[in-house]
């Protein structure tokens, strides 16, 4: 076996494992990792952020739109901790982070003699926000745990790892053997459990689908638009997972989300009266289910990684963790070449249904569908969205249509401000050829404006969207609902198109939806980054209008 520093076999183990991007901030704890990473940059791309808030983003964000893990490098103690509410979204969102950090050097991890940014209990400062964690004492070591890492991200649901090494051992030297990756075994659905949940598909009269956001990592969109249209099922999309069903296919009801901050949507009641909710890869969030009044039948096969969820909010019928790729396929295998189709009278309700569901929106959102039809009229089918917590993205997630999977990602796990932006330069990474418009508002894509530094020197290439109303546009909007007493919610920005200037970013300013499409159309066939400052003081009504 080599002899190899730790920093040496941490990059290899990544490499091994398929890691061909990570993101990260140098530091002093992690000169001996940079030593190793300066040979293999031929392997391993290593892109340099300004904050590892952002830095976790952008790999969150690579994870979401490629399927594959997203890898980021921090250091001990404050460097770490900056990563945090990234990997919170990333663990609520189902998303596959793998952090790989420094602690102190072996000596003082625990001393409490404050070592350089020693830190009280940094594994149990992650173990809140990752789905396992560990502290790596010994090189030889290394490659394993990179081994069970990968595993758990091909086994379970996806979320963060954190790995941690002393940074002495890094630069200290060992025999070390760099493991191979080991295949993992895709959890399948227990037999008897799948064949009570198919005789109840089968034999159902008005059976639903509801999928949700671990569709995006697991996969099978068209095995579930195979079986959607074998048994003659609606498709609904929950909260994050947007696209994994084309939302223009005669079958999908578009996205369960209403009320609160989503509108009026007849689909919340609605599937109430069907006899059989097939639910896969969803862990029904009260936020934005049970929580929002979704009504579910009285039947529910439920399909989830971490059956630990199963349960929370709806009682279930039939429960299954596993893959729900992997169940969807015991299903169409039991089905066989069988017509299951529920009838022309059940089409022709969720025809009319549909109807409904598009005519609601031209009511009480006309301004915001014309805007964001008028965006997807001019931009590829193959275009990623990454979206902040904001009122325009809000109305996106119901008024724009999107038709693939992993296309379209926003901050719903923790619903916390600053993703979009890093995330839309991770996507962009992860598949370069697909355009990537990043959706934001000025206050939240303040969180990480320091990135335009980050994407002009790697040459990462978004198109930055900042919808500017000068507030906190939702909590303004609930204070006015409140009785209008508004305090805290108005912001003096800077002027976003001289920002834009000083990074050397082209950028422009629009005022109506005439010219944000026709700039939205100029630099996607552009391909290079751009700011769109849309400047709507009024929303969308007034920006519509003029």
């Amino acid at each position: 076996m080599p002899q190899m520093t730790g920093g040496q076999a941490v990059v290899a183990s990544l490499h091994a494992q398929g890691v061909d991007t990570v993101f990260g901030i140098i530091s002093v704890h992690t000169l001996d990792l940079f030593d190793a990473l300066f040979d293999r940059q031929d392997d391993v791309r290593f892109i340099g952020g300004r904050l590892e808030l952002g830095c976790g983003y952008m790999a969150d964000g690579y994870s979401r739109a490629t399927g594959r893990p997203g890898v980021i490098l921090t250091s001990t103690g404050p460097g770490a901790a900056d990563s945090v509410g990234a990997m919170g979204e990333a663990y609520f969102s189902a998303s596959s982070v793998l952090q790989v950090t420094t602690n102190v050097e072996a000596e003082f991890v625990g001393s409490g003699k404050m070592a350089t940014h020693e830190t009280k209990d940094q594994l149990g400062m992650f173990a809140a926000v990752t789905d396992w964690n560990a502290r790596i004492d010994q090189i030889e070591s290394i490659p394993d745990h990179f081994v069970e890492a990968f595993v758990r991200f091909g086994e379970r649901r996806p979320r963060p790892i954190e790995l941690e090494v002393p940074t002495d051992l890094l630069g200290q030297q060992a025999e070390v053997e760099v493991l191979r990756p080991r295949q993992p075994d895709v959890p399948q659905g227990d037999p008897v459990q799948v064949e009570r949940a198919w005789n109840l598909l089968r034999s159902a009269k008005r059976p639903v689908i509801f999928l949700g956001e671990e569709i995006h990592t697991t996969g099978g969109a068209d095995d579930i638009i195979r079986l959607a249209e074998q048994i003659g099922a609606p498709v609904v999309t929950g909260d994050g997972a947007k696209g994994t069903f084309p939302e223009g296919h005669p079958l999908s009801l578009g996205m369960a989300l209403g009320n609160r901050i989503w509108g009026q949507n007849p689909v919340l009641d609605w599937m109430g009266d069907c006899d059989v909710a097939l639910v896969l890869g969803s862990n029904l969030p009260y936020r934005s289910t049970s929580g929002v009044g979704l009504k579910l039948p009285g039947k529910i096969i439920h399909v989830l990684l971490d059956g630990d969820y199963i349960g929370k909010n709806y009682e279930t019928e039939v429960a299954i963790a596993a893959n729900s790729g992997a169940v969807v396929r015991q299903f169409l295998s039991a089905a066989g070449d069988a017509d299951l189709g529920t009838g022309d009278d059940y089409r022709k309700e969720i025809a009319e249904l549909k109807s409904s569901v598009y005519s609601g929106l031209q009511d009480q959102w006309g301004p915001e569908l014309k805007a964001w039809e008028s965006i997807r009229s001019v931009i590829p089918d193959d275009t990623i969205f990454s979206l902040d917590a904001t009122v325009p993205a809000n109305r996106a997630v119901r008024c724009l249509q999107m038709d693939r999977p992993r296309s379209y990602m926003y901050p719903h796990g923790w619903a916390g401000l600053g993703f979009a932006f890093p995330a839309s330069m991770g996507a962009k990474v992860g598949r370069p050829d697909s355009p990537v418009i990043c959706v934001s508002g000025d206050g939240g894509f303040q969180y990480n404006a320091q990135e335009l530094g980050t994407a002009v020197q790697y040459g990462i290439n978004p198109i930055v969207m900042i919808f500017n109303d000068n507030a906190w546009g939702v909590l303004k909007g609930y204070q006015r609902d409140r009785g209008d007493r508004q305090m805290a919610t108005d912001l003096v920005n800077p002027d976003f198109m001289k920002l834009a200037d000083a990074y050397g970013i082209p950028g422009t300013r629009v005022h109506n939806v005439a010219e944000m499409t026709r700039t939205v159309q100029d630099t996607v066939a552009a391909d290079r980054i751009h700011m769109i400052e849309v400047v709507m003081p009024d929303g969308f009504p007034a920006f519509c209008r003029s």
